[in-house]
């Protein structure tokens, strides 16, 4: 008896401890539990459930639902079919439903429903559980329209688009890459091996690429061009972008047929092979520029032209040397879609040339750079040139020729008929007619300077300065400033500018008396200005370009003093254009008689001239007249002054005095001493230049007088 009290007191604290653990698991169970008798009216929720449909405790639900409930879970018609269920199967039954929480909102719970039952095994309860699944089913329905989604994708992506297995298995394929290699979705889909659709010599590649890329750290390409065959055996060139699934070692990869752009590639090569060619063989020049006047693009020739491929360059300064754009660029209209043609003369080489200045069009028909051809025209230009030259030169010649025919005797202020005369007269006339540069050769007085001005006066520029300037007698260390001038300021003395002898030329003739006496210094400068290089004044900056016609003069051979290195050759050649070869009067004596009176004309009153007889007539024929006409000029000055016949002859020779009343009366036989000693010295100096082939400086030194007393000599004694 004692026993039995202490077996059931240890049960019944083994009952409590069970019941408490299961109302601690029934109040703290993060799922909703509730119990209901068979008809659906609620026994007991925990506060999961109320919190559930949005109670802060049990009580609080029970207060607000009261017996409303009944009915909540399920319609009535189908709680019976349910609770049939329930009884007959005598298991967990599952169902989803939607329920109302207390702000009016709906969920989507998971009920777990069970029969409770007594130990007879009549019905107790029923007890279920339930589960809030809202956000579950939305993240299903996200999944199902992203699968959606993705497959419209992949189904319409515009490529052929394929997932290839870890084995190299097509496991899907949308219906591009279908078209794309001729074979059905059945045939492909987990019947095909990637490898089988490669052309040959791309095989081991891909399959190589296949296992790089699987591989930890593979260093496979993701994006390549391979060449497939299709079902009908026809090669298709593809353009392959590849990536791998992550999570997987499946790959998934976009072919874009690129067939017919591999086909205009190689159309597209072959003409710009042939159209390199064309532009290659191209004689002329070929370039491209930019509207910032940049090149982008020169032929062989043209780089050949200007000594590099200057792309990058401006084209007016690499191909013509200007620092601005050229004066005949046709940019503006060129870059309103116009193509202009036009010839102009490049200041590089100064050739003719001819260009052709296409636009370039872009798609939206704007122009963003232009083409230019050129062709050199410098022989056609030179040819046409010349005959226009030569037609206004004849035009002129005729002009020139009418109105002087029937005064040949004389030209301008030159006297002679004689057949030399004639011809030098007919140069006279071309050289008139042209602008080219002439050099008159002849001895000392046989009027050079009268044919210079003859040659000015009768061309284009006789309106212009006529500037005669005699080389021999400027000082070695004044040239410079003579023939180029000076600033103020430029040196001590220089108070004021002064305009030099080609200033004052300009759009003139500069007549260069007794050239060979210029030294190598200054033919240097005047052979750059008369080229067109112009010339800066002494303290200057800025450059002068005269236009200047240039006549020169000498009595010495220039060709000889070129071989002593005395002449340059360019300047020599820049000026030996038009020569000009003046007879000495002993090679013309048939004139004398006409320049005698023309000189007694201009020298005296005829009723006061002194009679020229037959014997004074003789006596000038057979003189040699080694000063020429200016001899001849200044010998009757003396006679008409003096009375006398007076020239240079031989000691033993006697002069010849003319009286006032009669020839007849004997000469006297002895000279003055003073016209005894100039004779002397006009010999002597005479001498002593023709041992120096008349170079002045030299004579000098050897006479023993300064070079500027020596042309003071020369000019009294007619020897200039």
């Amino acid at each position: 008896m004692s026993d039995k009290p202490a077996y059931r007191k240890t049960e019944s604290k083994d009952i409590r401890e069970e019941l408490k653990k299961y109302r601690d698991l029934f109040e703290n169970a993060p799922v909703g539990i509730f119990q209901s008798t068979l008809d659906g009216r609620l026994l007991n929720v925990n506060p999961a459930h109320a919190r559930l449909f949005g109670y802060d405790s049990p009580q609080e639900f029970f207060q607000a639902v009261k017996n409303q409930i009944q009915g909540a879970y399920v319609r009535p018609e189908q709680r019976k079919i349910l609770v049939d269920m329930v009884l007959k199967q005598n298991c967990l039954l599952n169902f989803e439903n939607q329920f109302i929480r207390k702000d009016g909102s709906t969920f989507t719970a998971n009920l777990h429903v069970r029969v409770v039952r007594n130990d007879d095994g009549s019905v107790r309860y029923l007890e279920g559980f339930i589960e809030d699944i809202t956000e579950r089913k939305n993240m299903e329905a996200a999944l199902r329209e992203s699968e959606a989604r993705y497959r419209s994708i992949f189904e319409n992506t515009g490529t052929g688009s394929i997932i290839i297995e870890e084995d190299m298995t097509i496991s899907l394929a949308n219906a591009e890459f279908t078209k794309l290699v001729g074979y059905s979705k059945e045939e492909i889909e987990n019947r095909m091996k990637w490898p089988v659709l490669i052309a040959q010599d791309d095989v081991e590649k891909m399959k190589q690429y296949h296992l790089e890329r699987r591989k930890r750290g593979g260093k496979a390409p993701n994006k390549y061009e391979f060449k497939v065959i299709d079902k009908n055996g026809n090669t298709r060139y593809i353009f392959l972008t590849i990536d791998m699934i992550a999570g997987t070692k499946r790959s998934v990869s976009s072919l874009m047929d690129i067939t017919s752009l591999k086909q205009a590639e190689a159309s597209l090569r072959q003409r710009e092979s042939q159209l390199s060619a064309v532009i290659e063989a191209f004689e002329g020049f070929i370039y491209i520029c930019s509207r910032d006047h940049r090149i982008e693009f020169m032929n062989k020739s043209l780089s050949e032209y200007t000594g590099s491929y200057a792309v990058g360059d401006l084209c007016h300064k690499i191909i013509y040397g200007l620092k601005k754009p050229c004066p005949w660029c046709a940019d503006p209209l060129v870059f309103e879609g116009k193509t202009l043609r036009t010839e102009f003369k490049s200041p590089k080489d100064g050739k003719w040339y001819y260009a052709v200045n296409s636009p370039i069009f872009n798609a939206d028909n704007s122009v963003l750079k232009k083409q230019v051809m050129i062709i050199d025209i410098n022989e056609r230009k030179l040819t046409e040139e010349a005959l226009k030259e030569r037609e206004e030169y004849l035009r002129k010649e005729n002009i020139r020729l009418r109105s002087n025919i029937k005064d040949r005797y004389r030209f301008g202020n030159i006297v002679g008929k004689s057949p030399a005369m004639q011809e030098v007269y007919e140069l006279i006339l071309r050289a008139a007619a042209s602008d080219a540069n002439v050099i008159v050769y002849g001895e000392s007085g046989t009027g050079k300077e009268l044919a210079a001005r003859a040659i000015h006066d009768m061309s284009d520029r006789s309106k212009n300065e006529f500037v005669p300037v005699n080389c021999g007698a400027i000082p070695e260390n004044l040239l410079e400033s003579e023939f180029f001038g000076y600033r103020k300021g430029a040196f001590t003395g220089a108070n004021t500018d002064k305009h030099g002898y080609l200033d004052l030329a300009d759009h003139g003739t500069l007549f260069l008396d007794e050239l060979g006496e210029i030294s190598l210094a200054i033919q240097v400068k005047l052979l750059r200005a008369i080229e067109g290089g112009g010339f800066t004044p002494i303290g200057g900056k800025g450059v002068k370009k005269p236009n200047v016609r240039i006549i020169a003069a000498t009595n010495r051979d220039l060709q000889e003093l070129v071989k002593r290195g005395a002449m340059r050759e360019d300047f020599f050649y820049r000026i030996h254009i038009i020569p000009i070869y003046l007879p000495p009067l002993r090679e013309r004596k048939e004139d004398i008689p006409l320049l005698v009176e023309h000189f007694l004309e201009r020298y005296g009153d005829e009723k006061k001239l002194p009679p020229v007889t037959g014997k004074i007539a003789e006596t000038m024929r057979n003189y040699d007249w080694p000063g020429n006409v200016r001899e001849l000029q200044n010998t009757l000055h003396r006679y008409v002054t003096l009375n006398k016949l007076d020239f240079m002859m031989r000691l033993s020779e006697k002069p010849l005095k003319i009286q006032d009343k009669s020839e007849s009366e004997p000469a006297e036989n002895i000279q003055l001493l003073h016209s005894a000693a100039a004779d002397f010295e006009k010999k002597y100096i005479l001498r002593a230049l023709e041992e120096n082939q008349w170079h002045r400086t030299k004579a000098a030194s050897l006479l023993g007088i300064n070079r500027k007393t020596l042309f003071k000599k020369m000019k009294y004694y007619g020897l200039i």
